[in-house]
């Protein structure tokens, strides 16, 4: 996810700041998701989980999937209307799709992230998780049609 993310951001340019910063938030989301899952930027070496990296992913989830929702999508949108007719109907898809994506992420998250881990729960919350992980892959390929649309302005 993370070359997918860095072959974006230079697709983008810096052509946009509100994507730009919506990228580094993304980036920050991974590394958060990847140090929870014990996953580490060229290394093979996986290391146990902890409580802060927990806490850390937990909060980089919710700032960013707030954000989005209330903030990027919103400007993103309104951006959307001198698209034409055949973009603004992807981009209207794409942002129905992004919010049933953000209720499946925070379902689990009220479900399985935000109790505490336990010996009894260990093997749910391990499911949750890669399912969280597999919901942002998703969600990052959404995000990056949208983001496709919003540049590609032709």
């Amino acid at each position: 996810m993370l070359n997918q993310l860095q072959s974006l951001t230079e697709y983008v340019g810096g052509n946009n700041a509100l994507i730009d910063q919506w990228l580094q938030a993304r980036k920050q989301l991974l590394v958060a998701y990847y140090h929870l899952v014990g996953i580490k930027p060229n290394k093979d070496k996986h290391t146990p989980l902890d409580e802060q990296a927990l806490d850390d992913f937990c909060h980089n989830l919710v700032d960013y999937l707030s954000a989005c929702h209330f903030h990027v999508y919103e400007r993103i949108l309104q951006e959307a209307v001198a698209l034409s007719d055949q973009k603004l109907a992807q981009t209207h898809r794409l942002a129905l799709a992004l919010q049933a994506n953000t209720q499946f992420i925070m379902d689990f998250y009220d479900s399985s992230l935000a109790t505490a881990i336990d010996h009894d729960n260990c093997i749910e919350f391990q499911q949750a998780l890669s399912s969280v992980g597999e919901a942002m892959a998703e969600r990052f390929a959404l995000e990056d049609r949208l983001i496709r649309l919003a540049i590609d302005k032709e």
